[in-house]
């Protein structure tokens, strides 16, 4: 009979309702507003966005091998993963406290008393027991342990959602410090082809002047265009040996194949292109909008287990089990014993602790609410600006490349003119910098472009169902990992 009315008892707290306010997402959410991106945006093809996975949207194949590189190995990355860890970690031992546990215990005492405290001689006495027992389990009536529960499994999931991010951040600043390499490389190589330039004039003014037909005045300009040109080479070394410490930290393991090269100028040879439609719906699959969201739920979820400690708390405390003065009859039948001890707490005055408990999960849910709507107007102006970039980058572009056609023409119609003797060295001179300039300037417009690329992959929460799917990046893989190498030092 006991044990059914303890069935029972743990059936209802089971079934304990929640004080949960009703989760409704905020009115900022953008799937309902149907708003889309700014109109002056001219790259909205559909109405759908094609977002392929990050190893389609990134085409250079040595790029991808980096990638993967990184997202085995980063430091950083590896340490989000060990935390996400230990929260879902931490929510199964809160989770595990909404269903009663089982406690066994034996145990056995034997006492020796002497003939000075009995009067009657030494006398033995022995105590042996066995028992089962639920210890100090919580009937959940009011739904206080499931809120705190589902407090716990919401903050994991936002932390999940902050590996994702976290995941799509590495790749999108591998690629950007990648990209920057090739172009710091490019770079060198085109000063250091200045350098070769301005020393191919100065030699033909060093023998122009030595016949007396060059003056001391275009001599020393050449020989301070070269060396401004050396001082540039300098400063683009520096550049590259840099950019390849950052993408080597970035890594986290020695990149073993030599990075040389330059961005290519055709399109879709290093970044796919994006085809973004006109709905912002996509947004709310951003990681960090996600988990902004599940931060709010965890605040909610809160607010239920800050309304239920007002009420009474019900504990249960129950053992059944044999004892016996000996072993032989310690599993008799009138060796048989139970015990069930009910307790309830009710909180009558606090010093209104209780009440300003309730308040700080409120404001808490209050100020997520607004974290969450940033979140969302965070990631439409990321997209936004992403996109314009696309559009204003290229026209840029365009410009630039022009702008280094016609200084190429101009450039090789001065120096003809000034090695015939039509024109003096300050035409050469300026046509050689003008040159320079406008290389510089078309290959910088082109990494913005680029790069503006990479961001929009970002803003859209580029790649986020393959980095879920990730194997070298999953809690699973991390966890297995750790027992691995757990065994490997066992052994």
């Amino acid at each position: 009979m006991q044990t059914k009315l303890l069935s029972v008892l743990i059936a209802g707290a089971l079934a304990g309702c929640s004080m949960a306010p009703d989760y409704q997402r905020s009115s900022t959410d953008v799937s309902t507003s149907g708003e889309g991106w700014s109109e002056s945006t001219a790259t909205q093809v559909t109405n759908e966005t094609v977002l392929p996975e990050w190893r389609t949207f990134l085409a250079d194949l040595k790029l991808q091998s980096i990638v993967e590189l990184a997202l085995e190995n980063n430091k950083d990355l590896r340490q989000t993963i060990l935390n996400v860890a230990a929260l879902r970690a931490q929510y199964r031992v809160q989770d595990a406290d909404r269903y009663p546990g089982l406690d066994a215990n034996a145990s056995g005492n034997r006492t020796r008393s002497s003939d000075a405290l009995t009067g009657n001689g030494e006398q033995y006495s022995s105590t042996y027991s066995a028992t089962v027992g639920v210890t100090s389990y919580e009937l959940d009536l009011f739904g206080r342990v499931k809120s705190l529960s589902d407090q716990a499994l919401e903050t994991y999931m936002a932390a999940e959602e902050g590996r994702r991010s976290a995941v799509i951040a590495l790749i999108s600043e591998v690629t950007s410090s990648y990209m920057t390499l090739m172009a710091n490389q490019e770079l060198l190589a085109l000063s250091e082809d200045t350098v070769k330039a301005y020393e191919e004039t100065l030699e033909l003014v060093q023998t122009r002047y030595d016949a007396g037909f060059s003056d001391a005045l275009t001599l020393a300009q050449s020989k301070t265009a070269l060396h401004s040109a050396q001082a540039t080479v300098s400063q683009y070394k520096l550049a590259v040996a840099q950019g390849y410490n950052t993408l080597r930290q970035l890594v986290g393991a020695p990149i073993k194949a030599r990075l040389e090269g330059k961005l290519p100028t055709e399109e879709g040879s290093i970044l796919s292109q994006l085809e973004v439609g006109s709905t912002s719906a996509l947004l709310l699959s951003r990681p960090d909008i996600m988990a902004a969201e599940h931060t709010l739920k965890a605040d909610n979820a809160n607010i239920g287990a800050a309304r239920a400690a007002f009420f009474p708390q019900i504990t249960l405390t129950g053992q059944a089990g044999v004892s016996s003065s000996s072993l032989d009859s310690l599993f008799g039948s009138d060796a048989t014993y139970w015990s069930f001890s009910p307790a309830i707490t009710m909180p009558i005055f606090n010093w209104g602790a209780t009440s300003a408990q309730l308040d700080i999960a409120e404001i808490s849910k209050e100020a997520s609410i607004i974290a969450y709507q940033q979140a969302i107007e965070t990631g439409f102006k990321e997209v936004s600006d992403a996109l314009l970039g696309q559009q204003y980058y290229m026209e840029e572009w365009n410009a630039q490349k022009a702008n280094l056609d016609a200084n190429e023409d101009y450039y090789q119609l001065a120096k003809l003119r000034f090695e015939k003797g039509s024109d003096s060295y300050f035409d050469l001179l300026d046509a050689q910098r003008s040159l320079f300039a406008a290389r510089e300037s078309e290959l910088s417009s082109h990494l913005n472009l680029l790069t503006s690329r990479v961001n929009l992959y970002k803003a859209l929460g580029g790649g986020w169902q393959a980095a879920n799917e990730e194997q070298s990046t999953s809690v699973k893989h991390a966890l297995e990992t750790m027992e691995a190498r757990q065994d490997a030092d066992d052994e």
